[in-house]
């Protein structure tokens, strides 16, 4: 993460006038405006452009080469520097802007391994004699070097003697370093492996799920990405490929990695399959293992959307790996094995004739009976194409050798990358951990489309749907119908080998009876966009750092913890499948306190969406809006939507406060409404939600410097990733601990069962901030943030006192009827020891809401709907007077048995005021 002074510094040098520059570089212009020549090449005609880019300085374009870029990059293309610092240096050197100090920063504490890094990096001069005579070029050996990601070790125990395992002795390094940039393990290739006991390969640190690549910053921008297995592998394809700077390798380290590392960096690249496919048999499987390997990682990138393919290595002799392919030809020759790919339907698996069928032992993925077999052969795959074999004719040369020409007719304008058997979890295992007893059958389709690029497409169909062709032609054209259904009869074998079993969830979530971090990835919808508004969500990454980095910018936005508060909120929400419950938002604020600022902030951080009042109001859309996930959603200008689509919006809120599953329409679409919900605006009424939400109030007293453009997001998948490792019954006993820690400083009567469950939610919220602070390394008393909580909770209890319960919102109703003469049950206004009371039957009140049709809305919404249960929150509260419960008076000349006498100055003290009359008679 860059300081603030080196962006600054960086912004300036991206803003000196490039013609300067141009003039330094020496380079020729056509006339006062035009195109200036090449820094690097001679140009009969000038391509070299110098513009304006807006937000991001001074550039250039080489129209000839496609290349451009700011300043800094413009030093890079003229060869006088070779990376981004140097160039970045340079350039400020030349105009007077030296490279700022850098920051003070906390020493990390060295490693062992930093140690044997370090110790290789020094000298390397053994690890390039050693791979040039393996084939690598210099110039790909130097880059590694430089990128400080190979070196030489020569070290050897003094405790082991030679030919011992655990010897030692020279051998080449390659380090392997984190998203942080650390050096976190230390592969070791030995020269000579008899003197280490035989041992070729030792690793030195963490193993399982990391990679190795020789240039990092290549591998981000490389559009195709080789996978192998030895580093030396992955340089001898660099080697092939030395003038491309498109393509990258990595190396897995060992095929036990596969399953290990994340690939999600993968999507958007192509990605190249060149494991040990030609290894031997392994007499007790019957399987290759590299390529076994290899068929798990192509099920594994498939399933994670990378456009992934194999090297065809049939035909390569058993036994040979890259490198070895290499030293026996060239990297010409190598360069063009490794651009033929496995063209074969079932990716992997080839078809082959009686006389070569040695070839295919330890290949075959899955057995094709007879009639599947025999038509196998037919079908080609391309990128994003395929082909049918629609005639062939065979001849025999002198020796007798059979040679087959084909002729390539197209079937469909996609490649069908697999079709996978899907078992989703029901929604009761997925929200609490229990065993799963309805689980629903599905099938994942993955294909690749020529308007895709580099990146699948997946669908979920029903089984039944499978040999609907209308369905597939939304995907792409279908030439020959026919050949294409038989081609789907073969794919349905194949539905096995990347079986498993799924949950549909965004967040975290139970898998198998285990908290697990799920992305939009992970998810197989039948309607992606209908079901969940997070279905293609790939949560921001990050580290520790940024962590803190976010954290201490909320706190110093606002005052009083106000803009943390709802950071705090939305980052918990992910404890709702734990918790059992997440607390919706409420953010009111004060017009021009910067709310919409702080809203767009929390969306970049988060990368969660805020919705508009035209999003929500329809039913459909609400539901929508709050489907399967545990990440939040916010509702802006919640105050400005309709009366009517209020009401609705009520009803939403009050299920989404813990789970509810429902299925909508004529194909019984399944929705599990459970996001908890950020609901902004000027004024947020929610009387009836008042026990299911918690608050923070902005103001422009409490605003403090504005977040910055530049601030990092919060690596939401490492948080979920950390919550998921956590004991679920750990996470609930810090809950409890944190509700009596509320109650014990709670403003509010502990009897009051509403002001409870608030408390309650306030408790969440205290324990999400623990497991924050102790997941980004900071103290639990950082930013009074428990103070602060701890306020705006007792405030919320104070200013809710006589609003909490439903009876308070039928007592209002009551009153307002009252006043307009619309109540035409008997009561009656009387003094009581100097004090005015409303005597009236609970069960009229509840009979006079129920009928007026001007209040069926309103009853509608009501949590309770009966006399008896609303007469028993009267009595609890206190307004009843005492003696007075069950009394008797005559009222329009009538006896009236059964009345409650309701003492106004109680009411007062809640905010409920009536003005007492003189009551006409009612008649009979």
């Amino acid at each position: 993460m860059q300081s603030a002074a080196m962006t600054q510094w960086l912004d300036q040098l991206k803003s000196i006038d490039i013609h300067q520059i141009a003039e330094k570089l020496g380079l020729k212009r056509d006339g006062s405006k035009g195109n200036y020549s090449s820094p690097n090449r001679t140009d009969k005609h000038y391509s070299l452009s110098l513009h304006h880019q807006g937000k991001y300085g001074q550039g250039w374009k080489d129209h000839t080469t496609g290349e451009g870029g700011t300043t800094i990059d413009l030093i890079i293309y003229a060869g006088i520097a070779e990376d981004f610092m140097s160039a970045a240096t340079i350039l400020g050197n030349w105009f007077g802007l030296p490279k700022p100090a850098p920051e003070q920063k906390v020493p990390r504490s060295r490693t062992k391994i930093d140690y044997i890094a370090d110790k290789c990096k020094a000298d390397p001069e053994g690890a390039i004699e050693y791979l040039l005579s393996r084939g690598i070029d210099i110039e790909v050996i130097n880059t590694a070097i430089k990128k400080r990601t190979l070196g030489w070790n020569t070290y050897h125990s003094p405790k082991v003697a030679a030919g011992e395992c655990g010897y030692g002795g020279e051998a080449v390094a390659f380090m392997i370093y984190n998203a942080i940039n650390s050096c976190v393990a230390v592969d070791l290739r030995y020269v000579n492996a008899e003197l280490n006991g035989g041992v070729k390969t030792q690793c030195q640190g963490e193993k399982n799920g990391y990679y190795w690549t020789s240039d990092p910053h290549k591998l981000k921008t490389a559009t195709v990405v080789y996978i192998v297995e030895s580093p030396i592998n992955a340089l001898s394809v660099e080697t092939a490929f030395s003038k491309s700077k498109s393509i990258a390798a990595i190396a897995i380290r060992g095929i036990a990695n596969v399953t290990n590392i994340d690939w999600a960096f993968l999507r958007g690249k192509r990605a190249i399959i060149a494991l040990d496919h030609t290894d031997k048999v392994n007499p007790q499987t019957g399987k290759r293992p590299g390529q076994a390997a290899a068929y798990e990682l192509y099920d594994i990138l498939t399933s994670t959307d990378v456009a992934a393919r194999m090297v065809d290595m049939l035909d390569w002799p058993e036994g040979q790996d890259i490198n070895d392919r290499l030293q026996e030809t060239n990297k010409t020759e190598l360069q063009i094995s490794l651009k033929i790919a496995d063209s074969w339907l079932i990716c992997g698996m080839p078809s082959v004739n009686a006389n070569e069928s040695d070839k295919i032992i330890g290949r075959r993925r899955v057995f094709l009976p007879n009639q599947d077999w025999s038509v196998y052969w037919r079908y080609r795959v391309m990128d994003d194409f395929t082909q049918y074999v629609e005639d062939f004719k065979e001849s025999k040369d002198e020796t007798g050798q059979i040679s087959r020409s084909e002729s390539l007719g197209d079937l469909c304008g996609f490649r069908l990358a697999a079709i996978s058997r899907l078992s989703i979890q029901g929604h009761l295992a997925t929200i609490n951990g229990s065993l799963d007893a309805q689980p629903e059958t599905v099938y994942g389709i993955s294909v690749q489309l020529p308007r895709g690029g580099a990146r699948l497409q997946r669908e979920v169909i029903q089984g039944e749907k499978i040999y609907n062709l209308d369905w597939w032609k939304r995907l792409g054209p279908i030439w020959k119908p026919a050949q294409f259904s038989r081609m789907l009869t073969i794919m349905e074998r194949s539905a096995d080998l990347s079986a498993r079993d799924v949950v549909n969830f965004v967040g975290l979530a139970w898998r198998d009876g285990k908290l697990a971090a799920l992305e939009g990835n992970d998810c197989f919808f039948t309607e992606p966009a209908k079901q969940c508004l997070y279905h293609n969500m790939t949560f921001p990454r990050g580290n520790q750092i940024n962590a803190r980095q976010v954290i201490a910018a909320y706190q110093e936005t606002f005052k009083q913890n106000a803009a943390a508060i709802p950071l705090v909120w939305a980052l918990g929400a992910h404890l709702k499948c734990v918790l059992g419950y997440w607390p919706h938002f409420q953010m009111d604020a004060e017009k021009g306190s910067g709310k919409s600022k702080l809203l767009e902030s929390l969306q970049a951080t988060l990368a969660f969406q805020v919705l508009s009042g035209q999003m929500l109001k329809t039913d459909h859309r609400r539901r929508a809006s709050v489907s399967y996930t545990s990440h939040p959603v916010g509702w802006d200008e919640y105050s400005k939507l309709p009366k009517a689509a209020l009401n609705d919006v009520d009803g939403v809120l009050q299920s989404t406060y813990r789970f509810e599953f429902t299925r909508v329409g004529s194909a019984l679409t399944p929705y599990l409404m459970c996001a908890p919900v950020l609901l902004a605006g000027e004024e947020v009424d929610v009387e009836s939600l008042q026990s299911k939400i918690c608050r923070s109030t902005l103001a422009v007293k409490k605003q403090g410097p504005m977040i910055a453009h530049d601030l990092p997001q919060f690596p939401v998948y490492e948080w979920l990733q950390y919550l998921a490792s956590l004991e679920p019954e750990q996470i609930r006993e810090t809950h409890k601990e944190y509700l009596n820690y509320c109650s014990s400083r709670a403003s509010s009567d502990s009897a009051d069962a509403t002001a409870r469950r608030m408390m309650e939610n306030y408790a969440a919220v205290f324990t999400a901030w623990a497991y924050l602070c102790d997941f980004a390394g900071i103290a639990l008393e950082q930013g009074n943030f428990l103070q602060d909580g701890l306020a705006e909770m007792n405030s919320h209890l104070m200013d809710t006192d006589g609003t909490r319960l439903p009876w308070v919102w039928i007592m209002e109703i009551l009153l307002s009827e009252l006043e307009a003469k619309r109540y035409e049950h008997p009561f009656l206004w009387e003094r009581v020891e100097g004090d005015w009371v409303l005597m009236l039957r609970a069960n009229h009140v509840m009979d006079h809401i129920s009928t007026a049709n001007h209040l069926r809305d309103k009853y509608n919404h009501l949590p309770i709907k009966t006399g008896r249960v609303f007469k028993r929150q009267l009595m609890a509260s206190g307004v009843v007077v005492n003696g007075m419960e069950d009394v008797e008076r005559t009222i329009g000349g009538r006896r009236t048995a059964h009345l409650t006498a309701i003492s106004l100055k109680a009411l007062e003290k809640l905010g409920l005021y009536a003005t007492p009359w003189e009551v006409k008679e009612i008649k009979n």
